[in-house]
């Protein structure tokens, strides 16, 4: 396994150099979170990046998200990739994106989720694509994972990542070990008095159990968690541009932030990045609230929505304040 991972290693940082000349730097601006002296806690949220070997233009759209991720002047305690990361799972494809992440990222800790693409999105074998992305998760972020959910605990914080367990591509599979997983993660956390944030590639109610029925059992699970708790949870998959009135929703009874795709393109060409790509977010902790901000990370700057005419934010007041 070590040797494994020392060549992979090598091979994506000759690959990313060689990509990172004509990709250039973004040179876009430092950015910092609103009360430094104050913030707990701090981390990025990107969502789809899709990295292709044969779409270069995409490529670069990421790697200058990457490039300012890194400018935050606080620094990052965290940054997570919500899944689909690679179109097809292929190893061009993965070496494109974990050497681009660990080459400018450097030690920030960084969650990979599991997504249908980075699966095959339906096809190929899924045993041999999950220790794929198993193989790299270990070479490039150090994660030796034998299922595709996992927790840690940032600061204090409880970071609780759900995956996928067969080759879906419209719903999410949970086992009834990953929700017994999970309970057991949730009363754990729950004795730290700190929020918890969870992280999956589908919503919550794309969710099917062993049985191949659609559950709301995980939206109930989270929902009941955050009646006397504080519990946000952050998902892609829907490729949905950012806008306060669609990607931040309260509906099931715990906040669900939908993420967008990361390297949206209007075209094939390099001059034709679409205007809603590069788009993440920000998620910052204070003593009484989770601060959360849509960024625009290509052009290095705070998303403005063109709907509610504002910066796309929105603050969730704690129930039990950060100690």
């Amino acid at each position: 396994m070590l040797v494994k991972s020392f060549f992979l290693r090598i091979i994506a940082a000759v690959i990313t150099l060689v990509m990172l000349i004509p990709a250039g730097d973004g040179k876009t601006t430092e950015y910092d979170v609103r009360e430094p002296e104050k913030c707990e806690l701090n981390f990025s949220v990107l969502s789809d990046s899709h990295i292709e070997g044969n779409n270069f233009s995409r490529y670069k759209v990421f790697v200058r998200a990457l490039q300012n991720v890194k400018k935050n002047k606080s620094g990052n305690d965290a940054v997570i990739f919500l899944g689909d990361n690679t179109m097809n799972c292929q190893h061009i494809e993965n070496l494109l994106f974990h050497g681009a992440v660990s080459t400018l990222l450097g030690g920030e800790k960084i969650f990979p989720v599991l997504g249908n693409h980075d699966i095959g999105n339906g096809e190929g074998d899924y045993g041999t694509l999950q220790n794929r992305w198993y193989d790299y998760t270990y070479a490039f972020f150090g994660r030796q994972l034998e299922h595709p959910y996992y927790y840690e605990v940032v600061n204090g914080y409880y970071f609780i990542v759900l995956g996928m367990e067969a080759q879906e591509v419209y719903d999410m599979y949970i086992s009834e070990e990953q929700f017994a997983w999970l309970d057991g993660v949730l009363a754990e956390a729950e004795k730290s008095g700190k929020p918890v944030f969870v992280f999956s590639h589908y919503p919550a109610d794309s969710v099917v159990d062993e049985n191949g029925e659609s559950t709301s059992r995980l939206a109930e699970t989270l929902a009941g968690y955050n009646e006397k708790n504080d519990l946000v949870s952050f998902v892609g998959h829907t490729h949905m541009p950012l806008y306060l009135f669609w990607s931040f929703h309260a509906d099931n009874g715990y906040p669900e932030i939908y993420l967008p795709r990361l390297t949206e393109l209007a075209g094939n060409g390099d001059n034709e990045i679409y205007k809603e790509s590069g788009i993440g977010i920000e998620v910052e902790v204070y003593e009484n609230e989770v601060y959360v901000r849509g960024r625009d990370f290509y052009n290095g700057e705070w998303r403005y929505d063109t709907v509610d005419e504002t910066v796309c934010e929105m603050a969730y007041t704690l129930k039990n304040p950060v100690k």
